[in-house]
């Protein structure tokens, strides 16, 4: 009972007021000790806490972060800087065998798998592959063939992958076909749209980003597929990708943030992710059941969030799935940043349904909203309060598990200055010779994945009150 005359709070409301309190008082900065560098004329307003402190502060309260100088002794912080090095333009990367990757032989132009494998399209980019046979001479084993190392990146003409997208085209008859002779009427639909994606050398993936516009479209949850888009890059595979496909890269990271994460979290991580974009993606509003080290090495990162006792506000219909498609065709033109390695991609005119549904966020949350109510729904007003963190360069975000995060993502000081300043002549070995280049406008994050802890008292709670999405 309450002692002052008042009725206590629901759990709601005690919920909701926690949530006004963290949104007064915004994210907290700090530093960790052991890991953070003590750098002189650091910001002194920013606290140093031990690991146990940071465990009880944040881990145990479900509540997000920004450690600040966790990365000083990353050398990605200043390699990565450097775009050659980073998208091998100078060809100094060892050629490597494909027979671990994802991607199978002849998929381009293909509508059924929504990808466009250009292994054997030839990229102008002086990656000859080379041919080795194995096994002895009695007995001939298939062929392996050395190669210029490929990643996978997302495509899309919106910049938002794994999103509610409305979607126009004209149909073309029996859906269960992805032809037909595309006099059919045209529909508009609200669809879960996952992104084409291709495998691509560095030099290829450079490219692709380097063509992306400056910014999203406008009103870029509508896409109408009638009429031709630009092609929006990103390298956003979670699939443990840093260790799968950019393993040449670990020399550049320190191991110290994964060994703290995994003495906080109580584990080895269960994925490492690297993501490379421009300010032309976002993230659309979702969760996820894992507690997140977020490490921004250049750009900055926008996370808007959203706390999980909040989530249940938000609506999260089922929602009919389908990706986009592309289509492929080499170019003997090399050097144009609008056909990346003499490959142009194009996007097909339906959107490829497998018959499924994904239950998805249907909430979009913007900077505005944050700081004004009144561009939110109008349901949601006295609902949700979300938080906006700006995670810079050399700063790490703690995203605890369940908080719902959208992302976008902006040049940083360091890149804006250098692409206003004057063009700078450049020639590198594998046929870009005399390109007048300026940085990309990139963001360059690596992120570490922890089980969540279903012990943690803040994941108790929530199950205890089935505020679990």
């Amino acid at each position: 009972m309450a002692t002052n005359g008042m009725r206590p709070l629901t759990v709601a409301e005690a919920f909701a007021e926690t949530a006004k309190a963290l949104q007064q008082f915004s994210i907290e900065r700090v530093r960790i000790e052991g890991l953070s560098s003590n750098e002189e004329g650091a910001e002194e307003q920013i606290k140093t806490m031990s690991e146990s402190d940071f465990m009880r502060e944040f881990v145990f309260h479900s509540r997000p972060c920004i450690i600040v100088g966790a990365l000083h002794d990353w050398p990605a912080m200043h390699r990565w800087r450097d775009d050659g090095y980073l998208f091998d333009l100078d060809g100094k990367l060892p050629m490597v065998y494909p027979c671990e990757e994802k991607c199978d032989d002849d998929r381009c132009g293909s509508e059924s798998s929504g990808e466009c494998d250009t292994e054997n399209a030839g990229d102008g980019l002086g990656d000859e592959s080379v041919e080795v046979h194995a096994g002895n001479d009695d007995a001939p084993e298939p062929v392996k063939t050395l190669g210029p190392r490929r990643v996978t990146v997302a495509l899309t003409p919106n910049g938002r992958a794994d999103a509610v997208t409305y979607v126009t085209y004209r149909s073309k008859g029996d859906e269960d076909k992805n032809q037909g002779d595309g006099n059919g009427p045209v529909v508009t639909e609200k669809l879960f749209m996952s992104a084409a994606e291709v495998r691509v050398t560095l030099p290829e993936l450079y490219r692709l980003l380097r063509a992306n516009p400056p910014f999203p479209p406008l009103k870029s949850q509508f896409v109408d597929l009638r009429r031709p888009h630009s092609v929006i890059a990103y390298a956003q595979m979670q699939n443990n990708c840093l260790n799968k496909e950019y393993d040449h890269l670990h020399d550049d990271i320190s191991t110290a943030l994964d060994q703290f994460g995994a003495r906080v979290f109580g584990g080895p991580h269960e994925a490492a992710n690297i993501w490379l974009g421009t300010p032309a993606s976002v993230s659309s509003m979702h969760q996820d059941w894992v507690e997140n080290l977020y490490a921004v090495v250049r750009g900055v990162k926008e996370f808007i969030l959203v706390p999980p006792w909040e989530g249940v506000f938000v609506p999260k219909p089922e929602i009919p799935a389908a990706a986009f498609s592309i289509s492929c065709t080499e170019e003997k033109v090399t050097g144009s940043h609008h056909s990346p390695g003499g490959v142009r991609y194009a996007f097909n005119d339906v959107p490829v349904r497998d018959g499924t549904s994904v239950g998805w966020m249907d909430v979009e949350i913007t900077p505005a909203a944050v700081e004004d109510p009144q561009y939110m729904k109008e349901d949601l007003r006295d609902k949700l309060h979300p938080l906006i963190a700006y995670v810079q360069p050399g700063e790490v975000l703690y995203l605890p598990a369940l908080w719902l995060h959208r992302v976008a993502q902006h040049a940083d000081a360091k890149d804006s200055d250098a692409i206003s300043g004057p063009l700078i002549e450049k020639n590198h070995s594998n046929g870009l010779q005399g390109e007048r280049s300026k940085p990309l406008p990139l963001i360059a994050a690596v992120n570490y994945w922890y089980d969540m802890s279903f012990v943690n008292p803040a994941v108790v709670m929530l199950r205890e009150f089935g505020l679990l999405l």
